[in-house]
């Protein structure tokens, strides 16, 4: 089944060697795990990121039912943004279809809206036109695994601003590397590393800060954290680092990875939507919800557990 891509730009995807077990990969609890995500360290807010982005509204606030809403019933189809390519999130399968925690919450979406879960057009967005394709219409939600950031709430000159749901899931950042490393973390074990990280990222801020003058390790940036995986496949940088929830899904499809160390910083997930939806937002966040109750946790426990560990849904916030 094609999915077609937003806008022209094409995706990037990482060649990979296929899933593994949660052992194999160095998953917390698991024999040879390098570390647990669980009682992380907790960073400030990454540098420029001086905005409230508890800005989101909620389901009571107002209209359920307003121009983005009506327009979508009126279509009859939810067209999500999505990925193709991130293992464990959003994936296809050997049957072609996608699949994962991403792909499980635009369901629950399409549910709600529509009152049918496979009421969706998926459609495949670059990371560099995600928020040019809510702006431009191409999609009604972004869940792509997307981090609330002040940038996307406040939009660049080349990125318009988008709005984000309450989270719904909570990430911080990851190391990865080769089976054999003697990196056990984000700590002094990175001196002299060359490590990779997204442009722009939480990664990015830690590797541009502490990472150098605390730690010694030396960045490598580009423009997404599959970039940084073809990288490290082919031993050029000596790590990844990047949001733990993207590094699980690496560990668990690339033969020869694993995390190193506990998670490292504060970060969101959000469902974006078009600057100003707040109708479309309103039904998201109750959807949230009301999966907080079971749907969350069963795409939790069945996607992400064993290479995470334990974990809950987050609270609500509202602005």
């Amino acid at each position: 089944m094609a999915v077609p891509t937003a806008g022209c730009a094409a995706s990037q995807q990482a060649p990979t060697t296929g899933a593994r077990s949660a052992a194999q990969a160095g998953a917390p609890g698991a024999p040879g795990a390098a570390g647990t995500a669980a009682e992380a360290p907790r960073q400030g807010t990454p540098a420029g990121e001086d905005c409230d982005t508890t800005v989101s509204p909620a389901p009571g606030s107002g209209s359920q039912n307003g121009p983005a809403v009506t327009k979508i019933k009126d279509r009859g189809e939810l067209i999500a943004g999505v990925a193709q390519n991130s293992y464990l999130w959003s994936h296809r399968t050997t049957e072609d279809e996608l699949a994962g925690f991403d792909i499980d919450l635009v369901k629950q979406l399409a549910d709600a809206l529509l009152g049918d879960p496979g009421a969706v057009e998926f459609r495949t967005v670059p990371i560099d036109r995600r928020q040019q394709a809510l702006a431009e219409g191409e999609v009604d939600v972004l869940v792509q695994a997307m981090p609330i950031t002040c940038r996307a709430l406040q939009g660049t000159p080349e990125e318009p601003a988008v709005d984000f749901s309450s989270p719904y899931f909570e990430t911080g950042q990851r190391v990865l590397v080769p089976e054999h490393s003697d990196i056990t973390g984000f700590n002094r074990t990175l001196k002299g590393k060359t490590v990779c990280t997204a442009y722009g990222s939480s990664g990015y801020e830690l590797l541009s800060g502490e990472g150098q003058e605390k730690y010694g390790a030396w960045m490598r940036g580009r423009p997404n954290a599959l970039d940084c995986l073809m990288l490290l496949q082919l031993s050029r940088v000596d790590a990844v680092l990047t949001d733990s929830g993207l590094a699980a899904g690496m560990a668990a499809q690339e033969d020869g990875t694993r995390l190193a160390g506990p998670q490292v910083g504060d970060d969101s997930y959000g469902v974006a939507v078009k600057d100003g939806a707040d109708d479309l937002l309103r039904v998201v966040n109750a959807t949230l919800e009301q999966a907080g109750e079971g749907a969350w946790q069963q795409s939790y426990d069945r996607w992400l557990r064993p290479w995470l560990g334990p974990a809950q849904p987050p609270s609500p916030r509202y602005g």
